[in-house]
């Protein structure tokens, strides 16, 4: 059997039962795609099914309110997955009269969209042949092919793409494309890979060398940068001070308690402190807690109606210091 075929056949006999296969609608194979992205399947799909129940159409995300959208996204982290889709589902509208487009550079120029993406909707709902490269597709190929190339490099990436577009020639692009994702996602696992149940098996060089983790090669990543910051809970009877200034780069449109480089010049009570980690930045949150006797003018910042607060989509870290101090009833 070619490559294709174990995969495919593989496929139809051991794949999951996951709520995002039962359609072909590219809207909700993308919206699948974007909320897996650095996302565990069974920690995003209730997700999905609130998000589908909401928004079943791309109209009606494009005219959706990106606070809303935001609010909706909560817990999933990497929120500009989130501000992406809701742009491209306004290209969508604009650009292609509200239909998903089938031709792959048309799905490039939509907003959010790369090419993983483009591949995984061009073949699994218009059956191209289309390579989708994720992490779990790199993991096989480079394990099947020993390859110790750094992914990390472009010039990796499209061997890995040239490989897999080889072997999907003559393919079901929709099995295949799933099929190669799931043996990645289930059975070619970073730790512990069950070589035994795998597809391809006989034609992976890294098990026949003994050393499949050693597979993908990557270099070691730069350490996020640490930073101190203050962060303050600002009270005024029953209003909380949010803060809107985003212009560090981090979760934006999203609010957040305000928070500086350098403390205020406040009586503040302290609060104890915290640390919350990104993917490249880490804040170690000197905390406070001030009552005020009337509104404070801080730039980039509003006062809020504390059984308001839910309404608000917020940082998380934001959002974790506020329960600790006013109680989980708050969101």
């Amino acid at each position: 059997m070619k490559v294709n075929e174990k995969i495919e056949s593989w496929y139809d006999a051991n794949k999951r039962d996951l709520v995002f296969r039962q359609t072909q609608d590219p809207y909700q194979i993308w919206v699948s795609e974007i909320m897996a992205q650095q996302t565990r399947i069974d920690s995003m799909i209730p997700y999905y099914i609130r998000w589908t129940h909401k928004w079943p159409t791309i109209e009606s995300l494009a005219n959706a309110d990106i606070q809303e959208v935001l609010h909706m996204w909560q817990g999933l982290g990497y929120y500009n997955r989130a501000r992406k889709l809701h742009q491209g589902a306004i290209t969508i509208m604009n650009k292609f009269q509200g239909k998903f487009p089938e031709d792959i550079q048309d799905i490039l120029e939509i907003d959010g969209i790369g090419e993983y993406t483009a591949g995984a909707i061009s073949s699994i709902c218009f059956n191209k042949e289309q390579p989708a490269v994720d992490g779990n597709v790199f993991r096989v190929i480079t394990r099947v092919e020993a390859m110790d190339d750094d992914i990390t490099k472009l010039q990796t990436r499209k061997k890995v793409t040239e490989i897999c577009a080889r072997w999907m020639k003559d393919s079901n692009p929709s099995k295949f494309t799933q099929g190669l994702m799931e043996i990645g996602a289930t059975v070619c696992t970073p730790k512990n890979p069950m070589c035994f149940l795998c597809p391809l098996q006989d034609e992976c060089k890294a098990h026949k060398q003994g050393n499949e983790t050693e597979y993908p090669v990557k270099k070691k990543a730069k350490p996020p940068v640490e930073l101190e910051v203050y962060t303050y809970v600002l009270v005024y009877q029953n209003k909380v001070c949010l803060s809107q200034d985003d212009q560090d780069g981090l979760m934006k449109d999203l609010y957040r308690l305000p928070q500086y480089a350098l403390p205020l010049s406040i009586n503040a009570t302290q609060l104890k402190k915290r640390k919350h980690v990104f993917s490249h930045r880490i804040w170690h949150m000197n905390c406070f807690y001030y009552e005020c006797e009337q509104p404070m003018e801080l730039e980039h910042c509003l006062w809020v109606d504390i059984d308001q607060l839910k309404d608000y989509a917020m940082v998380t870290a934001h959002k974790k210091l506020l329960i600790s101090v006013m109680g989980k009833h708050l969101f």
